[in-house]
């Protein structure tokens, strides 16, 4: 065996006591100092290190950092940018802006004294040979040129006359500019009267018209002054029963009578009870 005095003594760990003592001997300047997020202060100086007791003191306090690390995990920034997650900023949502309140707003046209409110207009007008009589014909390009007047360019429209056959001012809904309302007038002002009163396929285009159109509050107004009757047959129940089919979207669907009898005022009421719309007689 070798020489006990060679013998390796084991270090020896300074007692809470002399910890105490040893803390209250080792001020450290701020200077010295440096913060690394767990709220220990370690020294710094290496003049300081030399001390055996000093050196016994820090590898206590990396002894403690090094616990309170293992314990404590990351903290909560540093676990933010582990993930790689980023929380959403609450932010206020923006609002609805005076336009945007203004192109969804209703309109209100008049038309043969009656009030209709929606944001697009679909006519379908009789042009039949009796509306030549006692100047129907001149009444209803009147109402038609003030009411289409009023409309708004938010607002879309088109017309279709009727008679023996069906004639369309525009195939698609149209923006009712300045332009469009004045070639829309011009159109009107050029019917004459003459034929049939055929109207099932005249209501059915203009159906197809105001399907193409997405305004929510889509309005069809039907003048006419008698009864359905096509080559000298009345069409009454089918002319019905077929406008009733092709209004699959449920446009409401608005009837004028401009006349008094009673079988052309119980059809046009049936039609618009039937088409979600509303009965008006016109009586000049």
């Amino acid at each position: 065996m070798g020489d006990p005095s060679l013998a390796e003594t084991p270090p020896k760990f300074p007692d809470v006591q002399d910890l105490e003592k040893s803390s209250l001997r080792h001020t450290h300047p701020v200077s010295d100092c440096c913060v690394r997020g767990v709220g220990i202060v370690m020294p710094m100086n290496e003049t300081k290190m030399k001390d055996p007791e000093s050196k016994d003191f820090f590898a206590v306090i990396m002894s403690m950092v090094f616990v309170a690390l293992l314990l404590g995990g990351l903290n909560p920034f540093e676990a933010e940018a582990a993930s790689g997650e980023r929380k959403p900023l609450d932010m206020p949502s923006g609002g609805r802006g005076a336009d945007d309140d203004e192109e969804d707003a209703p309109e209100t046209i008049i038309f043969y004294g009656n009030d209709y409110e929606g944001d697009a207009f679909f006519w379908c007008l009789d042009k039949s040979g009796s509306m030549e009589w006692g100047g129907a014909m001149e009444d209803l390009q009147q109402e038609v040129t003030e009411a289409v007047n009023s409309l708004s360019p938010q607002a879309e429209f088109s017309i279709v006359a009727f008679s023996s056959n069906t004639v369309t001012w525009s195939t698609t809904p149209k923006a009712a500019t300045t332009a469009q309302k004045a070639a829309a007038i011009a159109w009107v002002n050029s019917l004459v009267p003459d034929g049939w009163t055929c109207l099932a396929p005249a209501a059915i285009t203009t159906l197809q018209i105001c399907n193409q159109s997405s305004k929510p509050a889509r309005q069809m107004l039907i003048l006419s002054d008698g009864v359905p009757t096509c080559d000298g047959v009345d069409t009454t129940n089918q002319t019905l029963s077929e406008i009733t089919a092709a209004n699959w979207q449920q446009v409401p669907i608005h009837t004028i009578y401009i006349n008094n009898d009673s079988e052309g005022i119980s059809f046009m009421q049936l039609l618009a009870a039937q088409n979600f719309g509303s009965f008006y007689i016109f009586n000049n």
